[in-house]
C-alpha cells in the first residue's frame, strides 16, 4: 500500500515538473565552464534587468522587479553586465541579443519574451517564453522568474557537468 502511494506521489511530482517546465525554452550552448550558478546568482543581485518593448521603449528594473536606481552607463552600448529582456520582439534567442545594437523587431504580436544574461557583449545563457500580459505586468513577480530561468539554464548546461573521473 505504501509503495503504491509513493509511486503515485512520484508520478504526480513528475507530471507537475514536466508541465511547469514546458513553457520556456532554454538556450545553454553559450554557457562556459566558468559561468557557474553561484557566480551568476551573486552577480544578478546587482545587475539591471532591461525590458525592451515592441514599441521601442525600454524600462529598467532591479532583481526584485522594482525600478532600477543604479547607474545606467554602458546599457545602450553593451559595455556593462545586464539582463536583456525583449518583449514581443524576437521569436527565439539570438547570438546578437547582447550586442551593442539591439535586434530589430520581427513584428511578433503575441506575448513572447526572450531574455539573456549579458556579460557585456557575450550571451551567457538565454531563454524564450510565452507569457500572458497580466504576468508581464507584475514585474515584482516576473523579474524573479526571469532570474530563476536564466540560472536554471546555467545549472542544466553541459558546461556545468563535472569532468569524467579517470582511473
Amino acid at each position: 500500500m505504501q509503495t503504491r502511494s509513493l509511486r503515485r506521489l512520484g508520478m504526480v511530482a513528475l507530471m507537475a515538473g514536466l508541465s511547469a517546465g514546458c513553457a520556456a525554452h532554454l538556450q545553454t550552448r553559450t554557457v562556459q565552464s566558468s559561468d557557474t550558478y553561484d557566480l551568476w546568482a551573486s552577480r544578478l543581485e546587482h545587475m539591471p534587468f532591461v525590458f525592451h518593448h515592441a514599441d521601442g521603449h525600454a524600462d529598467v528594473y532591479d532583481v526584485h522587479g522594482r525600478p532600477w536606481t543604479g547607474p545606467t552607463d554602458g546599457l545602450q552600448d553593451g559595455h556593462t553586465q545586464r539582463v536583456e529582456v525583449y518583449v514581443g520582439t524576437l521569436g527565439a534567442p539570438s547570438a546578437a541579443m547582447c550586442s551593442p545594437l539591439p535586434p530589430g523587431s520581427t513584428g511578433a504580436s503575441e506575448a513572447n519574451v526572450v531574455a539573456a544574461i549579458c556579460d557585456r557583449s557575450r550571451t551567457v545563457v538565454s531563454f524564450s517564453d510565452h507569457v500572458r500580459d497580466r504576468v508581464l505586468a507584475s514585474k515584482t513577480e516576473y523579474v524573479p522568474r526571469v532570474r530563476h530561468m536564466l540560472l536554471e539554464g546555467i545549472w542544466e548546461s553541459v558546461a556545468q557537468e563535472p569532468a569524467p573521473l579517470h582511473s
